[in-house]
């Protein structure tokens, strides 16, 4: 069941960030919607989480196009590819969902605004958390030793267990006879 979740949880979520990022980087698709995040960006740009620490924020279009792209990138390693870079992708976006609700957060907008950056982060976050789990319930399967018997040892315990069951009969008619 885990396996399934996760192949739809996987393939959800990478769709989302592959259009999302799609969003940020091109308006061919959507125009509209590509200029609302031009707009969006404008905004952001004025909270950039790290100019505190560095001086230094990116300008307004290469800092959607990064974000975009990034999406994209990690929207595609999630679908197609296996193994710990799927993870990292996996964490990488995790930390933009991470940053987008901060970002909101900042600029004082209303939950609405940060609703998608909690909600795909949780999501995010149960894919990791339904990866480890499944990744750990197949070690606890091949540690476990595999008892094979050949067909002689198997007739040979249906055999013992009917011997077993035969004298339980003996003696519980010895019972009832005494």
């Amino acid at each position: 069941m885990s396996s399934l979740a996760l192949h739809v949880l996987t393939l959800t979520l990478g769709l989302f960030f592959i259009l999302v990022g799609q969003f940020k980087v091109t308006p061919k698709l959507f125009p509209d919607i590509h200029q609302d995040m031009k707009h969006e960006f404008g905004r952001i740009n004025k909270v950039f989480p790290f100019y505190k620490i560095t001086g230094w924020r990116p300008f307004a279009k290469n800092y959607r196009m990064t974000v975009g792209i990034t999406e994209i990138v990690c929207g595609i390693i999630i679908i197609l590819l296996p193994g710990r870079l799927k993870q990292l992708a996996n964490v990488v976006l995790l930390t933009i969902m991470l940053g987008a609700v901060y970002t909101h957060y900042a600029l004082g907008d209303k939950l609405d605004r940060m609703a998608p950056g909690i909600i795909f982060g949780l999501l995010l976050f149960t894919r990791l958390i339904i990866h480890q789990q499944g990744k750990r319930s197949s070690l606890n399967v091949k540690n476990e030793p595999m008892v094979v018997e050949s067909k002689d040892q198997a007739k040979s315990n249906r055999q013992e267990s009917a011997d077993l069951k035969l004298k339980d009969k003996k003696k519980s008619n010895d019972k009832k006879k005494n």
